[in-house]
């Protein structure tokens, strides 16, 4: 395994691995010039070193990336190294263990190693912090609205009600007048560390994110006020349906989690602002003056629910949920519908669009790389590595759908491929190593929803 140091980035402009390696669509390279280009393409295609093989509390005290050498004093089920200065770290991670023991009973005894190491992946990345961060090396040590909403989710399953909600509350403080979200934000300042473009999924990811966490909290009889998040709510509809015209129109052309330059809109960006319109209609039926209090009403948001299902499936859904409205091929972020509940019923109709598990399945077929994961999408054409955000979501999908058996054999080639020290890596390479950095909290963070899909929702 290879277990290189973080590598020091260039001064000024840093230009994203990932705006490089997705293909011909957006590269970002104009302005560069020709050898610029060729030498930043030639990097992207090289092997992809493994910058850290997991994070943990260090005998300084200190949260660090860990390479192999370094992990080799963690012990299993541990992101505490022994002997630290400070005892804190350690007793917060037993507390962590200590509030997740219940839920992880749940989870089959062959599989509690992979759920263990999703739960202490999680764990590090968000322990004392704002809110969950992507990753504890270099450009990943941020706070991206999507992975937190995803992040807020799983705390929540495995009944860290209240830590799921202070990060909404957090993001909530974050937010713009105008309802946008930075792409990703340092969580000491809350303030974006460049000029990347506002990412148009994080609304509908965040509002499904607080009626997730409000079903969990009512499961676990936990009492939550969801007027504490009302200026998140009014923001997040406004800009939600202001920006589809009340649901007539596909959301704007942006970067989705691809983080490219586009000229047309993704599913990246459309599936979830339907998934946002879908949450709309739960946060309705749960509470139905929610929208008076927030100053609309029911009148304001229902229609356009109802408009944009319609423009979603004359769209993406009439052509295949191909990455562009009517091109571009496979796209993971199929997955995102049935991650989020969008599943077809059990006869009686849904109000909204649904995808079917033939649909995923295909999508699957047709991304799977040689190490057994998937790429994100058609268009990534220059990395032949499995990305284990894209792979675990396929998972929660799959499990949503009622494919337990594709689900749980996804869980078990994720649990095989895990770092040394049992984090889950951002990518593993054609020849089935860890790569990129480990462990990612949009991947823990799926993983541990798609248990508590399997074994605890299913009962």
């Amino acid at each position: 395994m290879s277990s290189a140091r973080p590598r020091r980035q260039r001064a000024g402009f840093a230009l994203s691995r990932r705006r490089l390696i997705a293909g011909g669509v957006g590269l970002g390279l104009i302005g560069l010039g020709a050898t610029a280009a060729t030498r930043e393409l030639a990097e992207a295609a090289q092997p992809d070193p493994v910058r850290s093989v997991t994070v943990a509390y260090t005998r300084s005290g200190r949260r660090e990336g860990l390479d192999a050498e370094a992990a080799r004093s963690l012990p299993d089920g541990s992101r505490v190294v022994p002997g630290a200065a400070v005892a804190a770290p350690a007793r917060r991670q037993r507390e962590f263990l200590t509030q997740s023991a219940a839920w992880l009973k749940h989870v089959p005894e062959a599989r509690r190693g992979l759920a263990t190491s999703a739960l202490l992946d999680l764990w590090v990345l968000s322990d004392g912090l704002p809110a969950t961060v992507a990753g504890w090396v270099g450009p990943w040590r941020y706070i991206w609205p999507r992975d937190t909403a995803f992040a807020a989710v799983a705390l929540a399953r495995i009944g860290a009600v209240r830590q799921a909600w202070s990060q909404l509350l957090y993001l909530q403080s974050i937010q713009a007048v105008d309802g946008s979200f930075a792409a990703r934000v340092v969580p000491e300042t809350g303030m974006s560390p460049d000029y990347r473009e506002s990412q148009f999924d994080a609304l509908g990811l965040v509002l499904w994110a607080v009626a997730d966490v409000l079903a969990a909290a009512e499961r676990a009889a936990v009492r939550l006020d969801l007027d504490e998040l009302a200026d998140l709510l009014r923001r997040t509809t406004r800009r939600l349906l202001d920006h589809t015209a009340r649901g007539q129109h596909l959301p704007p052309v942006g970067p989705d989690y691809w983080e490219v330059g586009e000229s047309q809109v993704t599913l990246g960006l459309a599936g979830p602002t339907l998934i946002g319109m879908d949450s709309l209609a739960a946060l309705t039926a749960a509470d139905p003056e929610l929208w008076g209090r927030l100053g609309g009403g029911v009148g304001d948001v229902l229609p356009a629910v109802d408009a944009y299902a319609a423009t979603f499936a004359r769209t993406f859904g009439a052509n295949g949920l191909q990455r562009y409205p009517t091109s571009g091929g496979c796209d993971s972020a199929a997955a995102y519908l049935p991650a989020a509940g969008l599943v077809p019923t059990d006869g009686s109709g849904t109000r909204i669009y649904a995808i079917e598990a033939e649909a995923l399945v295909t999508v699957w077929d047709r991304l799977e790389q040689p190490g057994g994961g998937i790429k994100p999408g058609h268009g990534w054409i220059i990395d032949r590595s499995s990305w284990s955000p894209s792979t675990s979501l396929m998972a929660l999908g799959f499990a949503r759908l009622g494919q337990h058996d594709r689900a749980e054999a996804i869980l078990d080639w994720l649990a095989e491929h895990r770092t040394f020290a049992g984090s889950l890596p951002e990518k593993i390479s054609a020849d089935g190593q860890p790569v990129s950095v480990a462990p990612l909290a949009w991947t823990a963070a799926n993983v541990i929803i798609t248990f508590d899909e399997l074994y605890v929702r299913r009962g």
